[in-house]
């Protein structure tokens, strides 16, 4: 969540290219207008909701590459938005991808944010898991993903 506000701040500040990638119509959209707002000067150059058909993948790697982002946001949840970005990182040619989950959500207004108190102590998660239960299968494999992350870098 707050990556994506500081990157958007960035874009505000030094011209870096976004692209926002994810979520449902509409939503990336009216994150973006809401982020917009409060950076008018950053640069979205390209949204795109995450329900596509994967036959429209390789126009749409296309229209994202040709739009030069220099950050791609991807907010479609996990593993979805890791895979996508990794077979389409060719085609892309975007040197920063980024996995950002539910934010489009969030900065769209369609989920509420977390208690601050939540917010600074790293409980952010917990509160999406308490809003969403069905999202347990995707917490509960986390400790087995950093655990081959790790082995993978000693060997």
């Amino acid at each position: 969540m707050d990556l994506v506000e500081q990157l958007t701040r960035l874009s505000h500040e030094k011209g870096y290219r976004l692209y926002f990638l994810g979520a449902a119509p509409g939503v990336a959209e009216r994150a973006a207008q809401n982020l917009l707002v409060k950076y008018p000067h950053a640069q979205i150059v390209g949204v795109q909701h995450g329900y596509f058909q994967a036959a429209d993948e390789p126009a749409i790697a296309a229209q994202i590459a040709a739009s030069r982002p220099d950050v791609l946001l991807i907010g479609m949840g996990m593993p979805r938005q890791e895979k996508w970005a990794w077979a389409h990182r060719d085609a892309l040619g975007v040197p920063v991808m980024i996995g950002v989950g539910g934010s489009f959500d969030v900065y769209a207004g369609v989920v509420k944010r977390a208690p601050r108190w939540m917010q600074r102590t790293g409980c952010e998660w917990l509160w999406r898991l308490i809003q969403d239960p069905r999202k347990i299968r995707k917490v509960r494999n986390l400790p087995r993903f950093a655990w081959r992350v790790w082995r993978a870098s000693l060997g």
